[in-house]
């Protein structure tokens, strides 16, 4: 099955505004509790708790002790409840950081997996109606028609600035696409940098680059000047607990809900034209008749942003939004995306003789080679990248001509480094198990 998103920008009035609060609160409460119940039966008595027997309490609750959890939809709650679960079992995978508590300060959503109607106008207009349980009509802007597609859910947002979204998940019904055979003459090596964001070497020996916008650093001046201002209109006062000890409380006046609606349209801004351009290059990418594979770098981007001297411009870059939209427009062409290993030497390696340039850094943008090659550090490493899946495959096999492999739609390399933390993580996880069965 193909799955295919579209974001609608909600416009709801009063009233159905209070609904959506409500619903955006109570599943926040329904997530929060069940994080909340399995701490306290796994440290306590080294049980797990399960999803249905939640779900189970929590209709009872509904009608005992929290009777205004029947005023939003049942399913919505259900599914904050889902979720909560799918973030531990990801946590005792070791795939994820144990799940955190939901914030009533930070972004809102919850879902609508069922009873969603979506009510395009027959006219021009773009301008239509999205029917939600338990909320009514709301008034939406449904900038692109769909007939056959079937709804899956539906994911209500809403952001820091206050706007309200609605993400529509279809479903085509048809099977994916048979992927396509992996050959030299249609791959392509992407190479993702901070003063370029992208650059292409295509099989035609021609090479593409796509400039970084720098979009948030065209608005840093804008977002500090507002952060000095609201900075300055914090209200604090100082009161004592029932147990006497003082404790600082900060007030929101007008002003500063003001300002701070005005950072979060900024910031909004700066997360829309980064999404905006990422959208243009990886269509124009999918799209491309020549390329049926591409060759990206498996990068390090959580440690990247470590180092405090590149951790803005790597965000502002958005190199893991790129590979994410890339990743799922090829996979509904039927086109392939590999992942080369972490410790591929793309860049210091030359692409004509091989040699491993070992004394190369990151400020060495140019280089030439002992056989006399001159390489541009990006375009170098792209041209690897593009080489990368048959000189691993050939280097296997001990043969010296390219030949053509077999891939999935998202193929990545694991290393040993990637073996042994598998390893680590099931035997980690073995423990826990272990531990808890005797404890219980």
């Amino acid at each position: 099955m193909t799955y295919k998103p579209i974001r609608y920008h909600l416009y709801p009035n009063d009233a159905q505004r209070d609904m959506l609060m409500r619903h955006f609160g109570s599943t926040r409460w329904v997530y929060n509790r069940y994080i909340s119940e399995a701490d306290r039966l796994y440290f306590e008595l080294g049980q797990y708790i399960k999803r249905d027997e939640f779900i189970v309490d929590l209709a009872r609750l509904k009608k005992t002790e929290f009777p205004w959890l029947a005023e939003v939809n049942s399913q919505s709650l259900q599914m904050a409840a889902r979720n909560a679960a799918t973030a531990y079992e990801r946590f005792f995978k070791g795939l994820a950081k144990h799940p955190r508590f939901k914030s009533k300060h930070s972004k809102q959503s919850f879902q609508c997996p069922q009873h969603v109607k979506v009510l395009f106008n027959e006219s021009s207009s773009k301008y239509g109606r999205i029917v939600l349980p338990k909320i009514g009509s709301v008034k939406a802007k449904l900038h692109r028609r769909f007939q056959d597609e079937r709804i899956k859910t539906v994911t209500i947002t809403m952001e820091p600035s206050g706007k309200f979204y609605a993400s529509v998940l279809l479903d085509d019904g048809k099977p994916n696409p048979q992927t396509d055979v992996i050959t030299k003459e249609r791959t392509a090596g992407i190479d993702a940098g901070i003063k370029k964001a992208l650059v292409v070497y295509y099989p035609d020996s021609t090479t593409q680059y796509f400039a970084n916008p720098h979009v948030l650093e065209k608005q840093l001046q804008a977002i500090q000047k507002l952060n000095k201002i609201l900075s300055r209109k914090h209200v604090v006062s100082v009161e004592k607990d029932e147990n006497g000890k003082e404790r600082k409380i900060r007030h929101e006046s007008r002003g500063y809900q003001r300002v701070k609606h005005r950072l979060a349209l900024v910031h909004e801004k700066v997360r829309h034209i980064r999404q905006d351009y990422a959208h243009q290059i990886t269509h124009r990418l999918a799209n491309e008749s020549q390329v049926t594979t591409y060759v990206v770098e498996d990068l390090n981007l959580k440690g990247m942003v470590k180092n405090h001297k590149l951790a803005r411009a790597l965000a502002d870059v958005g190199i893991g939004q790129l590979y994410n939209f890339l990743a799922y427009k090829l996979e509904a062409r039927g086109k392939n995306l590999i992942y080369a290993d972490r410790f591929f030497p793309s860049s210091k390696r030359c692409s004509a003789c091989g040699r491993i340039h070992q004394g190369l850094t990151l400020k060495d943008r140019e280089w030439t080679c002992i056989c006399g090659q001159q390489h541009e550090r990006d375009e170098n490493a792209a041209i690897n990248l593009a080489q990368y899946p048959f000189w691993e495959e050939n280097r296997r096999e001990g043969r010296d001509d390219p030949k053509s492999v077999k891939s999935s739609p998202r193929v990545k390399d694991v290393g040993a480094s990637a073996l042994a933390k598998e390893v680590l993580q099931a035997e980690v996880l073995g423990s826990l198990e272990a531990s808890a069965f005797r404890q219980g």
